[in-house]
C-alpha cells in the first residue's frame, strides 16, 4: 500500500470545472482507495492504493469522466517523494510561500528545455526544473506574471499542475 497525492489541475476555480470533493473521495474509496482525505477545494486528494501512480492517473481521469463529465490534467505522486522535491527546490525558505510554486509534472521535465527559456521575458520571475518539477519564484506574484502554465509546459514537453509551497508541505502532511 502507497499514499498517493492526487493533483487536479484547474477545478473549482471560479465556479469553473466544478469538482465536489466530498463526491471524488467518496467515489475514490468506492474504487478501492482508503484514508481518502482532501486538502482545501482546488484538487488536491491524499488516499493509501495499491496502484501505481499511473494507474492512479487513468482511475482518477475516468472517474472524473463518468461521474462529472470532466476532462482536466491529473497528476499523481507518491507522498514520499514530495518532500524530496520540495528539499530539492533552489529558492530561499525564507521567501513567501505563496509566491514560490512547485510544478508536479505528468511525465519526466525537459529540463533543457525549461533551462533553455529567455529569464529576460519574466523579469523578477526565476524558473528552475529538475526531471521531477518545476520550480517557479514569482516575485511580484503569479497573478502579475506575464509567464503561463502554458509557456512551461511546452518547454517542459509535458503537463504540469502548480502548488505554492505553503499547499505543498499541507500535502507531506495528509
Amino acid at each position: 500500500m502507497r499514499r498517493l497525492i492526487v493533483l487536479l489541475r484547474g477545478v473549482n476555480v471560479s465556479g469553473r470545472n466544478t469538482v465536489p470533493m466530498a463526491e471524488l473521495r467518496s467515489e475514490l474509496e468506492g474504487a478501492g482507495g482508503t484514508s481518502v482525505t482532501s486538502y482545501i477545494q482546488s484538487g488536491n486528494i491524499a488516499l493509501d492504493s495499491e496502484l501505481d501512480p499511473r494507474d492512479m492517473v487513468s482511475l482518477v481521469e475516468d472517474l472524473l469522466a463518468e461521474y462529472f463529465e470532466l476532462s482536466v490534467p491529473v497528476v499523481v505522486v507518491e507522498q514520499s517523494t514530495i518532500a524530496a522535491i520540495l528539499d530539492a527546490s533552489p529558492f530561499d525558505d525564507d521567501g513567501d510561500p505563496t509566491r514560490q510554486l512547485v510544478y508536479f509534472p505528468g511525465a519526466a521535465v525537459d529540463v533543457a528545455g525549461v533551462d533553455a527559456m529567455d529569464p529576460e521575458r519574466w523579469p523578477g520571475d526565476e524558473i528552475s526544473a529538475s526531471v521531477d518539477a518545476v520550480y517557479v519564484s514569482y516575485e511580484n506574484g503569479q497573478g502579475k506574471s506575464k509567464l503561463s502554465v502554458d509557456q512551461l509546459e511546452r518547454a517542459a514537453g509535458c503537463t504540469l499542475t502548480g502548488r505554492n509551497v505553503r499547499t505543498v508541505h499541507a500535502l507531506i502532511d495528509l
